[in-house]
């Protein structure tokens, strides 16, 4: 039991770590643009790259864990994303920097289809539950991310925010070296049941050109609303926060009830806390209300999704599985953060993200269909 939860620990370090560029940079957006001499709202294409070649890169997991240890290729995702981190604290240009947070993007794409592949062999019974708490691990130190980035920031400034986030990488990733799952040699040819798992690449897809852009510029909309950067921070800190008690709520569903029903409970809600954002522009109560809950409900439906997926394909399958979703989320999200760029330049960030809701709304429809295709899974 005691390696059992050490392992959890550890996975939900490393989950916070290969996130730490998506989490701190929306909060340095404001100081980034200004040293790297450009508009905030351009911005979005300059990280586009990086989300792209975040998803993009998800794919190898599958062919890599056939010939590797799920510990082996976690720790050169920890340590190679975290080596390219560090020229960022040199007085870079734009395309410089753009060219080391992609190369860092790219390394850390590995983790998570390699992290769920692992937890889909070890524990197979409590699946949901263990990806909720691997979640939510992950979530309670990506909580402190924000905050701990503008309170570097403001003492040295942001390059060392992302340097210091890169260094922890490296140093979490030496507890993978060497180790991890036993590598299991399956069938050299795997079948992907595309016709079974067609409904929930639509949903990744409209789900990745929503989710990416309106994460990067939140916190400057909570800024364009009247919050301090600081205040900002600490928000996007406590919705992250929320976001831990979502993975366990998500987790749990998804086990006690199935996952299904687990997601779609949790991606009505991720709707209900857009409509709070989208409309809450004149009242900075419905704004808050709007941001926590949309972090409880993001991360609730992470769980479910991701056991949903494991439901859908045999065993040999989920790592390719997992990095063909992965894949499809983050790789949009690089035209989504583009779109976003691109609409708040012209009509306003509360514009652009009233377009976002259309694409979260049409992911929620997925659901529905979802739940009637799915049903004979669990006997219904």
């Amino acid at each position: 039991m005691y390696m059992i939860w050490m392992k959890i620990i550890l996975l939900g370090l490393a989950h916070a770590l290969n996130h730490s560029f998506l989490l701190a940079i929306p909060v340095l957006l404001n100081d980034i643009s200004k040293s790297l001499g450009i508009e905030i709202y351009d911005m979005g294409y300059v990280i586009s790259l990086s989300y792209f070649l975040y998803g993009f890169g998800s794919i190898f997991a599958g062919p890599l864990s056939m010939k590797f240890k799920s510990g082996q290729i976690i720790f050169l995702s920890l340590f190679l994303s975290g080596v390219f981190m560090i020229p960022l604290l040199f007085n870079l240009n734009v395309y410089l920097f753009a060219l080391f947070l992609a190369l860092n993007s790219l390394w850390a794409s590995l983790y998570h289809p390699i992290a769920n592949k692992l937890i889909s062999e070890d524990y197979p019974e409590d699946m949901g539950k263990i990806m909720g708490l691997h979640g939510l691990g992950g979530s309670f130190c990506s909580a402190f991310i924000p905050i701990i980035s503008v309170y570097i920031s403001n003492i040295l400034n942001w390059r060392f925010s992302l340097v210091t986030l890169g260094i922890a990488s490296m140093i979490i990733s030496l507890a993978f070296y060497g180790g991890g799952s036993i590598n299991v040699n399956f069938k050299s040819k795997i079948h992907i049941p595309y016709g079974r798992i067609k409904w929930i690449i639509l949903f990744s897809i409209f789900l990745g050109l929503s989710s990416r852009g309106l994460e990067l510029y939140l916190p400057s909309l909570l800024i364009f609303r009247g919050f301090d950067t600081s205040n900002a921070a600490l928000i996007m800190s406590l919705s992250l926060l929320a976001g831990v008690l979502g993975q366990i709520f998500g987790g749990y569903i998804a086990d006690y009830s199935n996952s299904i029903k687990a997601l779609l409970t949790s991606f009505i809600m991720v709707f209900i806390s857009l409509m709070f954002i989208v409309f809450g522009g004149g009242n900075n109560i419905f704004t808050l209300i709007g941001v926590l809950l949309y972090g409880f409900s993001f991360y609730a439906h992470q769980p479910p999704s991701t056991k949903l997926q494991s439901e859908l394909v045999d065993l040999e399958a989920r790592g390719y599985v997992y990095g063909l979703f992965f894949c499809i989320n983050f790789s949009l999200g690089s035209a989504s953060s583009v779109l976003t760029s691109f609409l708040a330049n012209i009509y306003g960030l509360d514009f652009s993200y009233m377009c976002l809701s259309i694409f979260v709304f049409i992911s929620l429809l997925i659901i529905f269909v979802m739940f009637f295709e799915y049903s004979k899974l669990y006997g219904n």
